[in-house]
């Protein structure tokens, strides 16, 4: 048949290596790459790229409950933290189920509370950017069924202590589970931060989540697991799906997990890039958030927007948002990342200083007309990066009545329309709806009223 034939492959050999990307220094990603181990465990095992991988990952968690000397059953491993976030809200939140989490924080759990019509209570941080523990537990009503904590937090970098957390443990009421990400867990130095894992080998209700994508550097392989009591790990390996981390994912974390030379070589790095932040920022004039992570936040003292703008022009790529329109977020990258980066910022700020005609711009839902309406109403909403913005509709149980947006949108501002009707085209009954708009890692909600 003519034009129909049969592709060449290349030999694997002849296939140039991808070059690895410059300046992107917004996903706390691990510069070094991944381990050496693991990276060639990951080549060995693709050979046998055809055939299916252990089902449910019962390889990994055997390696994993040897190196924690733990239980095997105490452990779920899943395609990144990203899938095991998601699994332990399935297990654990449902219609009118409540989660109670921290503001700013990694926010994923709370979006998936509202996904599966649960509720989510955001509690602000304190005046020292920490996670406020009294208020969490000031927070919980009848039906919180969990409790999301993020240690060392995303985006702020910021850790509670053992200490802390003990007296927190011995007020939260019986019947709440909670769960801790301790994604970030390998870089923290502060002598006073534990792990929670021992509490979970006391038999409390605590689930912590890990991942290897950070220190290990396999975040392009999507691997990360829970590690709780068997009962609990029960209900999460209960929504769990086949077959989603592939066979070369779970050969390079096995191989990974012992390599510790990379492990030290990564937390050196970090350590010296944090260094380079620290006295560049200092000597810059601004104030900075000291972290305990791979990642830290600036203040720019001015609208970070066009200083953005300004430092991805210069090839440096950052991350912003959380109702912080001051603030940047800068992970931590090769030396010559680092020092480029604060010579980049430099020169921003003193561009933007320059500039009088820059409207500044931070993401979020900017206003809703009419509300309440009968109609119709317009959505007005600010995107500041190209990035895919989700705008979702939710009634008051958390059930998706309306997708009015999944898209990459331009920065700046864009305007939507709802005409009160459902997914299926039908006219939805009067009442109280939850506007949701998720860009990025931000997130943010408003209420709109439907009058007839």
């Amino acid at each position: 048949m003519p034009g129909v034939g049969r592709i060449q492959a290349r030999p694997f050999s002849s296939i140039d290596e991808p070059e690895d990307y410059l300046g992107r220094i917004c996903y706390n990603e691990n510069p070094l790459g991944p381990s050496p181990l693991g990276l060639q465990a990951l080549r060995d095992e693709a050979v046998l790229a055809h055939r299916y991988p252990n089902w449910l990952n019962t390889n990994v968690e055997s390696v994993l409950a040897e190196y924690y000397e733990m239980s095997s059953d105490q452990f779920c491993v899943g395609a990144g933290a990203t899938e095991m976030i998601q699994k332990v809200a399935d297990a654990f939140l449902g219609p009118e189920d409540e989660v109670i989490t921290a503001y700013p924080s990694y926010t994923q759990i709370a979006n998936q509370a509202i996904t599966n019509g649960g509720t989510a209570v955001y509690v602000p941080l304190d005046e020292n950017y920490d996670i406020d523990l009294s208020a969490i537990l000031d927070a919980v009503t009848e039906n919180t069924t969990l409790i999301s904590l993020v240690n060392p937090n995303n985006p702020l970098g910021r850790i509670f202590t053992s200490d802390d957390f003990a007296s927190f443990m011995d007020q939260v009421p019986e019947g709440i589970v909670v769960c801790v990400d301790e994604a970030y867990y390998e870089y923290v130095t502060d002598p006073n931060y534990e792990t929670v894992i021992p509490y979970i080998q006391d038999g409390k209700p605590v689930v912590v989540i890990r991942t290897f994508s950070k220190v290990y550097g396999l975040a392009g392989e999507r691997i990360g697991y829970t590690v709780s009591t068997p009962e609990l790990t029960d209900q999460i390996e209960d929504v769990q799906l086949y077959a989603t981390v592939t066979r070369t994912s779970q050969a390079a974390a096995i191989a990974s997990l012992e390599d510790i030379d990379h492990i030290d070589a990564t937390l050196s790095l970090n350590q010296e890039a944090k260094s380079i932040l620290y006295a560049g920022f200092d000597n810059l004039g601004l104030s900075y958030i000291p972290s305990e992570t791979s990642f830290m936040m600036v203040d720019c003292g001015v609208e970070v927007q066009p200083v953005a703008e300004a430092l991805s022009e210069a090839g440096y790529i950052i991350r912003h948002g959380w109702d912080m329109p001051n603030h940047l977020r800068v992970s931590t990258g090769t030396i010559d990342e680092m020092n480029g980066f604060i010579e980049a910022l430099g020169n921003a700020l003193e561009s933007v200083s320059v500039q009088s005609n820059i409207v500044p711009l931070s993401p979020g839902i900017k206003h809703i007309y009419p509300n309440p309406f009968n109609q119709s109403c317009k959505i007005k909403i600010t995107s500041h990066e190209n990035e895919k913005v989700l705008l979702i509709i939710y009634d008051t149980l958390g059930r998706k009545v309306m997708t009015l947006a999944n898209q990459t949108l331009t920065p700046g501002n864009h305007e939507f329309s709802w005409n009160g009707k459902n997914i299926f085209g039908k006219n939805v009954a009067s009442g109280t709806y939850l506007l949701h708009m998720i860009h990025g890692e931000f997130v943010s909600t408003q209420s709109l009223q439907l009058v007839k």
